[in-house]
């Protein structure tokens, strides 16, 4: 049973809807859309029951909150169920994690980069080029777009690739921005250019050459929807010249 139009106008409903999707993203279609339909039928039933009561709306958003640590091992339950069956050589549990951290590392690396570059400029001390600020901005902007798809299943690699030029934009010249901001950081780079040097590009070329594996990690579930298109249609009955089915 799912919930009707009139459940999900409420934005309560659809913040529960909202987490029960979040925390399924990485799980077979499957099984995430048997998970997504109980959220909906419990969220209705309980509206239902209650009626015209004007607190369903905390009660439902309560509960939910109550429920985080049973969703969470639920989750986890399902990836582990999950690993168990996966090809040999395959990390589905170990990859998806590792890149939702990196991918905030990113971005409070980014957010850094933007935090230091604005206090620098208000009070005057910044002695930087301005195509650096603007490098910070973007960065972090491809960031902040790239975590968002990765938080749709079928847009994830899409993000992985944006959360790419992303870090090798914030890890190229985030560290030359830093710089900037920096003494420490200037009487390092100014005496030891070579490994100052070594260490940008090994950290944006490490950056990059993830997150591209990443989304290597995660195009195969696109191309397997297409595959299945191409195979349904392959299987279709043929027509021989003269109309006879083969």
């Amino acid at each position: 049973m799912t919930a009707g139009p009139a459940a999900s106008a409420h934005r309560s409903d659809r913040a529960v809807l909202a987490w029960g999707r979040w925390y399924t993203r990485d799980l077979p279609g499957d099984i995430a859309a048997d998970r997504i339909a109980e959220l909906e039928s419990d969220v209705f039933e309980e509206r239902a029951a209650a009626g015209s009561d004007p607190g369903v709306g905390s009660s439902i958003l309560w509960r939910a909150a109550r429920g985080v640590p049973a969703d969470l091992a639920w989750r986890s339950a399902r990836l582990h169920a999950a690993a168990l069956t996966a090809p040999a050589g395959t990390f589905p549990l170990a990859m998806p994690a590792l890149a939702h951290v990196a991918t905030a590392l990113l971005l409070a690396w980014g957010v850094l980069i933007v935090v230091r570059v604005g206090s620098g400029i208000l009070d005057g001390s910044w002695v930087g080029a301005w195509d650096l600020v603007a490098a910070g901005l973007v960065g972090l902007g491809l960031a902040l777009i790239g975590s968002a798809l990765t938080m749709v299943p079928e847009a994830r690699w899409l993000g992985a690739l944006w959360l790419a030029v992303a870090s090798y934009v914030l890890l190229r010249f985030g560290m030359y921005t830093l710089i900037a901001t920096s003494v420490t950081l200037t009487d390092f780079y100014t005496s030891a250019l070579s490994q100052a040097m070594l260490i940008n590009r090994v950290l944006a070329a490490a950056g990059v050459i993830f997150f591209v594996a990443m989304a290597a990690w995660w195009l195969p579930a696109d191309r397997g929807l297409w595959a299945e298109r191409r195979r349904r249609a392959s299987d279709s009955p043929r027509l021989r010249p003269e109309g006879i089915t083969a």
